[in-house]
């Protein structure tokens, strides 16, 4: 992509599969909350020419998770001063 000013794609590729097998070992855990990944795809470089922006996304990274139970839309029941001073969410 023209003015890419990002990491090579051999390192955004490393991140990537590092990220899933972060989340590979934390599903075994019921002590750390995190949501389940089922799919995951690593950044794909396309041969050609770097002169125009992709026309489509699959040289991107991309994580598909479970939907965890509970209250979804916290945020759009608060007031403008609540999003504003709320302290951050914390899981008991």
């Amino acid at each position: 992509m023209p003015d890419f000013d990002g990491f090579k794609v051999e390192r955004q590729t490393n991140e990537a599969r590092f990220e899933a097998a972060v989340y590979s070992l934390l599903k075994g855990n019921l002590d750390i909350r995190a949501s389940r990944l089922l799919y995951f795809r690593v950044p794909v470089q396309h041969p050609g020419t770097k002169t125009a922006p992709p026309v489509d996304l699959s040289g991107r990274r991309l994580f598909v998770f479970e939907r965890a139970e509970g209250e979804t839309n916290k945020w759009q029941g608060l007031t403008a001063a609540a999003k504003v001073t709320s302290p951050p969410l914390r899981h008991p």
